[in-house]
């Protein structure tokens, strides 16, 4: 994410549960649920978020014929599963990267201590939701500096 900082400070809780659908499709639906500590995207204060959501996950077989695997996609893309092949079904089946890929779905993309968080100074660092600082202030894009000094006449 960008450099985005997660800490999951008490982890968090997956839940799974498989159903067959038919012989060669089985359906995974993961729960997650847990508490982040993040970053603000604009003043750094640590933000604590509460996440949580379901995934479904419909697991077929690689083997499976072009006309097969078109039909397994039409389901997955029907029932809101997200397809994921697999060699072979054997007892166990390995649900750990779609469980790190659910709790990547769920995190979000930016992280505000509060909507209107006025970030921080760009000159001094000070953190603007405490107060202004005395920076001078420039509103003009420094890509347009170079205009000041052009002659118009």
């Amino acid at each position: 994410f960008d450099g985005q900082e997660f800490n999951f400070p008490n982890g968090f809780h997956a839940d799974a549960v498989a159903r067959w659908l038919e012989e060669a499709l089985l359906s995974v639906e993961i729960s997650i649920s847990g508490e982040i500590d993040a970053p603000c995207a604009r003043c750094l204060k640590t933000v604590n978020l509460e996440i949580s959501g379901n995934l479904r996950y419909l697991y077929y077989l690689r083997s499976a014929e072009d006309g097969e695997s078109d039909e397994v996609e039409e389901i997955a893309e029907f029932d809101d599963f997200m397809p994921v092949e697999v060699d072979y079904f054997g007892r166990v089946i390995d649900i750990m990267p779609q469980i790190n890929e659910s709790v990547f779905a769920l995190l979000p993309t930016k992280i505000l201590c509060k909507e209107d968080c006025k970030g921080l100074c760009p000159n001094c660092g000070k953190d603007l939701n405490e107060g202004s600082c005395d920076c001078e202030t420039d509103d003009i894009d420094p890509r347009f500096l170079a205009l000041r000094e052009f002659n118009f006449n």
